[in-house]
């Protein structure tokens, strides 16, 4: 007989979810796969959240241009982002300088 092994619930929880750029690259190589149609979501801003994340991974460019269409980010809106993201890199390269 085999003994019983016991699962809290956060150890399913941590094997279960995904970070999200994982996910994102899954679904880029769906659509490579077979294109898709951009997604239809309630809640536009975590679309531009999901964006914000991946952009941050360093994608490159053709993958990071497809996740626009595929999220319906408007090219103002891409720039907004990029902007955002590029004033934070460059506000916390100046907080290493200050650090003791």
């Amino acid at each position: 007989m085999e003994p019983c092994q016991h699962y809290s619930p956060n150890s399913i929880v941590a094997k279960t979810r995904r970070p999200p750029v994982s996910a994102l690259n899954d679904m880029l190589a769906s659509d490579k796969a077979v294109p898709a149609e951009p997604l239809k979501w309630e809640v536009p801003e975590e679309l531009s959240d999901l964006f914000t994340i991946y952009m941050r991974s360093d994608p490159a460019p053709e993958k990071l241009s497809r996740l626009q269409y595929l999220l319906g980010i408007s090219d103002s809106t891409a720039v907004a982002l990029r902007d955002v993201k590029d004033q934070v890199l460059s506000v916390g390269a100046e907080e290493e300088e200050f650090a003791f």
